[in-house]
């Protein structure tokens, strides 16, 4: 099975390019090639232009559908194409055993228009769309969006037997993938128009071999927006080669301004043994950045034991950085990073279960009266002693680097928290000679509370 599974996110954002199957809408009107252009070089240039472009998407030939929705007049324009085949039912006789395969395709495109009732022209009532082109024609207010959504898929099977089990002791593998690309253009303004363009890839495949399942379901979605003023000649030159290639600008610049970009990635995976879900996966990936270089990356996974691992991190233009990730419901790590230094992490234990909180207040304690204290607990731990801690309760061997550290500490507090504290109670004693002294973990000093500022002096009134 494909997938996209990055181990760690990472605050890097690639051009996305895309995928949209070629059948597509009428293609905007071309600059005017100049004379000198050998005709075999402009061939070259309208072979490689996009041509699902903003500025043919939001204007196909032909008129639109007219209604009238709250205050405005709203144009609507669709299309479709498409085709499916398989083998007969209980497939095609094979020296191996009945194969049954399958496949389709499909494309379907629409187009949507909202004009201000009190701004729409004659021409818009009587379902002529705007011009993208000439968005300073357009009444403030006026949104448009154009969407094109393609659709593959096939299947194929090879049956071990009759009946549902000669099926699922058999081999088949199955594969469906969609991808839509939506353009949406407002007036916001008399001097701005907001652009926004999204793309949304769902891809789901499996493959069963002999009764052994693994299926997988990933959805990739990007949108970005950009405001431009075309009352500017910058910002309408830059609106202008949006629209003949749908690409938008990636940071703020002269008449361009609120440059957004978030991308996004779902990914749900599951194994299965004779039809019976033995075990799942899901991780959330979100990934942002503005015109002024802010990025900020969010990512959540559950595993099928219920494991949880949560991660938000945030990296200025200068490039100095900050991550938290929460495990389970006990652990929070801290990373800190500067350019040119290494980074800085640590760690914070808590325990709120009060047999887990006297357990773990213990580990950390060479005084046994510690244990009866229940009240809730917690311990800060630098790199240094997070790393002894875990080699002390899983082993030496641990790899380098903060990705093994929370693998471990994952694992440790999988159980909860009373089996996570009683884990590190047991590591400070020694299995060998019992009675002696327990070896209590190393934490760091609390931080200090933020002491309150001293009221500003006043002077004396005369």
């Amino acid at each position: 099975m494909t997938s996209i599974n990055p181990n760690r996110p990472t605050p890097t954002f690639q051009p996305t390019t895309s995928t949209v199957p070629a059948s597509r809408p009428a293609s905007a009107p071309q600059t005017q090639v100049p004379p000198t252009q050998a005709p075999a070089s402009q061939a070259a240039t309208e072979r490689n232009r996009d041509t699902f472009s903003p500025g043919a998407a939001l204007r196909p030939t032909g008129r639109a559908r007219v209604t009238t929705q709250g205050d405005n007049f709203v144009l609507e324009a669709q299309g479709q194409v498409g085709n499916r085949g398989s083998t007969p039912r209980g497939g095609v006789p094979t020296r191996l055993g009945p194969v049954s395969a399958g496949g389709s395709f499909g494309l379907q495109g629409s187009l949507r228009v909202e004009v201000p009732r009190q701004a729409a022209t004659d021409a818009i009532r009587n379902g002529e769309l705007p011009n993208p082109a000439a968005p300073e024609t357009w009444p403030v207010g006026t949104r448009a969006r154009a969407e094109v959504q393609g659709q593959a898929g096939f299947n194929v099977g090879l049956r071990a037997g009759p009946g549902r089990l000669g099926e699922r002791l058999g081999l088949s593998t199955s594969y469906d993938r969609t991808q839509t690309q939506r353009y949406e253009v407002q007036r916001t303004s008399e001097d701005t128009v907001r652009a926004t363009v999204t793309s949304q890839g769902r891809q789901q495949d499996a493959t069963n071999i002999r009764g052994l399942e693994g299926r997988q379901d990933q959805r990739l979605g990007n949108t970005q927006s950009a405001d431009f003023n075309i009352r500017t000649q910058e910002g309408r030159a830059a609106y202008d080669a949006f629209m003949r290639t749908g690409q938008l600008p990636r940071e703020n610049g002269p008449g361009v301004s609120n440059v957004q970009r978030t991308d996004s990635l779902d990914q749900n995976r599951e194994g299965r043994v004779l039809g019976q879900r033995v075990a799942t996966s899901e991780r959330h990936t979100t990934l942002g950045a503005d015109g002024a270089g802010e990025q900020t990356v969010r990512q959540t996974d559950r595993n099928v034991a219920g494991s949880t691992q949560s991660t938000e991190m945030q990296v200025g233009a200068d490039g100095n950085g900050r991550a938290r990730t929460a495990i389970n419901d006990s652990v929070v790590a801290t990373t800190t990073t500067r350019p040119g230094q290494p980074a800085e992490t640590s760690y914070e234990l808590t325990f709120t279960d009060p047999n887990a909180a006297a357990i773990a207040r213990g580990a950390f304690s060479n005084d046994d009266a510690a244990a009866s204290n229940t009240a809730p607990f917690s311990v800060r731990l630098n790199e240094q002693q997070a790393r002894a801690l875990v080699e002390r309760t899983m082993g030496q061997g641990l790899q380098g680097g903060q990705q093994a550290l929370d693998r471990a500490f994952r694992t440790l507090s999988t159980g909860g928290q009373q089996t996570f504290a009683t884990t590190l109670y047991n590591s400070t004693v020694d299995t060998r000679n019992p009675n002696a002294p327990r070896r209590a973990l190393e934490s760091s000093p609390a931080e200090a509370p933020a002491q309150p500022r001293p009221p500003a002096e006043t002077a004396p009134m005369s």
